[in-house]
């Protein structure tokens, strides 16, 4: 498992103007693989990227700017003086597929590795594996 970190802003919309400016739904980027989510009336995430540098939390300041000028360019009417940056460490395997099933230890089991899918997938290969849990229980091992 590799650390792949992505980084994302959350722009506060202070006003009105910035409010009604910024999307109500859910948006990909196709061409920058920028994703958008609206937090509630006075938030806006957009994140992406992915970074290949090992365990480093570090913010860096020429991946935000992206991230910024993107908003300023499509979203005009969005106040972005005040972002708040975040970066992130999604596990990955080389082969970009989620590891999901028993370890060589006994009770142990894995549901890593999804990347930047994790959000999107983990919640049915956690339920795919409670079932392996469960009937590997039952079978008298656990």
């Amino acid at each position: 498992i590799y650390p792949v970190k992505g980084y994302s802003i959350t722009v506060n919309l202070p006003d009105a103007d910035s409010q009604s400016a910024a999307p109500q739904v859910s948006l990909l980027d196709d061409e920058t693989k920028l994703v958008t989510s609206r937090l509630g009336d006075d938030r806006f995430r957009v994140a992406g990227t992915a970074e290949y540098n090992g365990i480093n939390l570090d913010i860096r300041a020429d991946r935000i700017q992206p991230l910024i000028h993107w908003v300023n360019q499509c979203f005009p009417g969005i106040d972005t003086r005040k972002v708040v940056p975040w970066a992130g460490l999604r596990p990955m395997m080389p082969d970009m597929l989620p590891r999901v099933g028993q370890g060589k230890r006994t009770n142990v089991f894995y549901n890593t590795g999804h990347g930047h899918l994790g959000w999107t997938l983990s919640a049915i290969t956690a339920h795919q594996l409670a079932g392996k849990v469960m009937a590997w229980s039952r079978s008298g091992q656990g």
